[in-house]
């Protein structure tokens, strides 16, 4: 079965997703039909064990799809995901040495923690863009969680002088 995107649906649309396992039936909607795909996906991965589980997507244009197994969806396991990627002894030191080097202040507005400022380190050039650049300590700098959040994956503005 080839599984059909369909491109044409306008954003505020709403995808429902009915997920049965052998004892439990729960509803949830998304915003969008790439979303609703990805969550099923996940939730099939995550009840891989069970022998009945059955999810149903619902969208504005098309009949119910059903799902049982994972491997009818186009996703694939990630390698590494974010929460080990950041756990990792790697992450941790060279998250340290960004501190030392580039100092305990927002690059961008120049918060502290003084001044009640969280602190992140983050990727001037994205993970999900550039997973050579992950370990590179040129590739970090140190922002507050305001500008961080602003920021997203798709500003690549070096903030540190």
């Amino acid at each position: 079965m080839a599984l059909v995107l369909n491109t044409n649906t306008r954003k505020h649309r709403v995808f429902n997703v009915t997920y049965r396992l052998s004892n439990s039936t729960r509803r949830k909607a998304y915003k969008t039909e790439v979303g609703a795909l990805r969550a099923i996906w996940k939730w099939l991965v995550k009840n891989k064990s069970n022998h009945f589980k059955l999810a149903i997507l619902y969208s504005p244009s098309l009949e119910p799809r059903e799902f049982t197994d994972d491997s009818q969806l186009p996703f694939e396991q990630k390698q590494a995901n974010d929460a080990d990627f950041y756990s990792t002894q790697q992450w941790k030191e060279l998250r340290y040495r960004a501190f030392k080097q580039y100092q305990n202040k927002c690059a961008c507005c120049g918060a502290t923690p003084e001044t009640g400022a969280v602190l992140h380190v983050d990727h001037i050039k994205p993970r999900s863009k550039y997973p050579e650049l992950a370990l590179c300590l040129d590739n970090l700098q140190i922002l507050c969680e305001i500008c961080n959040i602003g920021k997203l994956n798709h500003d690549q503005t070096k903030w540190r002088t």
